[in-house]
């Protein structure tokens, strides 16, 4: 018998032997007493089940999250291992492709924009009205449109673009 069903019953068992209108129980209440107790302790078992599982839940949660802890470690450790690994294949490479067998080492040309006093910045870009340059949260220098400032000739105090090489291995 499911949990509800077992509620319905031990509410049908006390309204339905009742006198409506006095409130008299009309059976034995020696077995209306006899059926509560085996309905009680039907319901006290699936109660117990249910507690039982919300533990293992707990406990399986619990497990996940030391694992997820784990993993989390783990691949933190190995990301900076690679890194180290590409930098030394970087260095080694000094900046040319090399086909190695297994993979081939390549490099592109990339840009990025540096600031260097981010307030100064910010307060010349406002000044100028290049209001888009600016993140008004918590004044802070917009590199990419700092870039096309720069590449469309205007000179941006504090700002400069450097090239680099970034290396990929595939």
């Amino acid at each position: 018998m499911k949990l509800y069903e077992i509620n319905k019953t031990i509410e049908e068992l006390f309204f339905g032997s009742m006198d409506p209108e006095t409130g008299e129980i009309l059976v034995d209440t020696d077995e209306l007493n006899k059926q509560l107790n085996e309905l009680e302790m039907e319901k006290k078992e699936i109660l117990e089940y249910l507690a039982k599982l919300v533990l293992n839940t707990r406990a399986d949660v619990a497990a996940l999250k030391a694992e997820e802890a784990r993993l989390k470690e783990r691949r933190e450790r190995l990301g900076k291992q690679e890194e180290r690994l590409m930098k030394v294949i970087d260095r080694e490479c000094e900046g040319q492709k090399t086909d190695l067998g297994v993979a081939t080492v390549s490099y592109r040309k990339t840009t990025s924009t540096e600031v260097s006093d981010n307030l100064e910045v910010c307060t010349w870009l406002e000044k100028n009205g290049y209001d888009a340059a600016v993140k008004y949260e918590e004044p802070k220098a917009v590199k990419s449109e700092i870039k096309k400032l720069i590449q469309s000739g205007t000179e941006v105090p504090g700002c400069s673009i450097v090239e680099g090489l970034s290396c990929s291995l595939k």
